[in-house]
This record gives C-alpha cells, sequence and structure tokens, in this order.
C-alpha cells in the first residue's frame, strides 16, 4: 500500500507554520473551559454561603420575601467581584438566582420531613 498521502499530512500539521496557530486555538479553547468552569464553580460556592448567612440573619435585618433576594443579589455580586475581579453579568446573576431558589427549596422539603 501506498501511503504518501498520510506522509504529506503529517509533514502539513507537523510544519510550523501550522504547529503554532493550531497549539494556540487549543491552548485558547482549553482555558476558554477552564475559564467557564472555574466560574460556574464559584457561582455555585458563594450562592450556597450567601443563602445560609442571609437564612441566619433576615429576621435580625428585618427582610423577607422578595427582599432576601434583592439582599442575595447585592452580596453575591459584591463576593462575585471580589472573586472574579469584575461585575457578575445577567447568566451569572440568574445562574446564582436558579441556585438561591433550589437550595431554599430543599431546606423547606428537608424541614417538613
Amino acid at each position: 500500500m501506498n501511503f504518501e498521502w498520510l506522509k504529506f499530512i503529517a509533514k502539513v500539521i507537523t510544519n510550523e507554520a501550522v504547529m503554532e496557530p493550531l497549539i494556540a486555538v487549543l491552548l485558547g479553547y482549553g482555558i476558554n473551559i477552564y475559564s467557564k468552569n472555574r466560574r460556574y464553580k464559584i457561582i455555585m460556592d458563594i450562592s450556597a454561603d450567601i443563602v445560609d448567612y442571609i437564612e441566619e440573619h433576615y429576621k435580625e435585618w428585618g427582610i423577607k420575601g422578595s427582599a432576601k433576594m434583592d439582599k442575595f443579589l447585592e452580596i453575591f455580586s459584591k463576593e462575585y467581584k471580589k472573586q472574579i475581579g469584575r461585575a457578575p453579568g445577567e447568566v451569572e446573576l440568574e445562574s446564582a438566582r436558579i441556585r438561591a431558589e433550589a437550595l431554599v427549596q430543599r431546606a423547606r422539603r428537608s424541614n417538613k420531613k
């Protein structure tokens, strides 16, 4: 069998002019994935901590209902900015809001049992 075409493809792929941009693209993709996973983990971690914090203090603050969510978003925005270095966008705020609601609902269900 003639594998000249395979040798040609290997030469093209390993050519420095092709290899450098390919490595840059792969590295950029990896960094992007890592960054998204890091942001997601930060959202999950600080959301849980803030929900617990608010549940412990909301009575002394005199807040309830939607004011608790407003307080959550205020604290979340500050903590997110501390850890990421920028204010959260709408996607991050929505993820945090959903996470907070889920945590509160789970707590209520477990208290009913």
